[in-house]
């Protein structure tokens, strides 16, 4: 039996931009996930494009939750409206799930991405 991890189709054909692999252990801000009241802070960011990114989360959320991903640093903070499109059960309690970042308010999807960007890691593969 193939265990590999395969996105449905109709995710992989919504995708508009190209997702970068992070190294993640050097992002020096911090990440959240508000969900009404809840707020769900997360450090492993396994891609990201100005359109969204892949994230493992110690909590499972259902597809087409919506939520904000915050991302803050020491003199930057950045909420985007956002919505899971697909997740994954890894094991008993982690989640891999691809975000979708909302066309709300797309100068803080550039900006966060741009922020970002020195933490991409050019061999395509997350430290």
């Amino acid at each position: 039996m193939n265990n590999a991890r395969q996105e449905p189709l109709d995710v992989i054909d919504k995708r508009q931009h190209e997702r970068a692999n992070l190294a993640y252990e050097q992002i020096p801000g911090k990440f959240h996930i508000g969900i009404g009241s809840e707020r769900i802070e997360f450090n492993q960011v396994n891609d990201v494009s100005i359109s969204g990114m892949g994230i493992l989360l110690d909590s499972y959320l259902a597809t087409k939750s919506n939520i904000t991903i915050g991302y803050e640093a020491e003199d930057f903070n950045v909420q985007i409206q956002a919505e899971v499109v697909w997740q994954e059960k890894l094991s008993d309690d982690v989640y891999r799930m691809g975000i979708h970042f909302s066309n709300h308010n797309v100068d803080d999807n550039v900006m966060l991405f741009m922020t970002l960007r020195n933490y991409i890691d050019d061999f395509g593969v997350a430290q």
